[in-house]
């Protein structure tokens, strides 16, 4: 199998694909490979023979609509471990000063200079 390199421009810059002589680039996308249940496509099928539509529109509509909150609750989840693991850092910074005794003695000084 003889590889050929095209360069596709798209709307952000230039992309260099390798394609084989069997799939080339496509100017409507990429081809995406994904292994589902026999329940799901049987799902999908049953749906695209009632409406005379493809899977592949009914797959691209779905991932575009699940796409925004599956990014949102990643954003949410680094956000919330960051969170957690600023909250770490700062209680075993206080954790370490009050061990040491770095901590402020402005109270025993004070008891004790009156």
């Amino acid at each position: 199998m003889v590889n050929i390199v095209y360069l596709v421009v798209s709307g952000v810059g230039r992309e260099l694909v390798v394609a084989t002589e069997r799939q080339k680039p496509h100017r409507s996308g990429r081809v995406v490979s994904v292994r589902l249940d026999e329940e799901t496509i049987g799902k999908l099928d049953a749906l695209a023979a009632r409406t005379g539509r493809s899977r592949g529109v009914y797959l691209k509509l779905a991932i575009g609509a699940a796409l925004p909150g599956l990014e949102r609750a990643h954003w949410e989840q680094v956000a919330a471990e960051f969170e957690d693991k600023t909250i770490d850092r700062q209680f075993h910074a206080l954790m370490q000063q009050l061990t040491t005794g770095e901590h402020d003695n402005r109270d025993e000084q004070g008891a004790g200079g009156a």
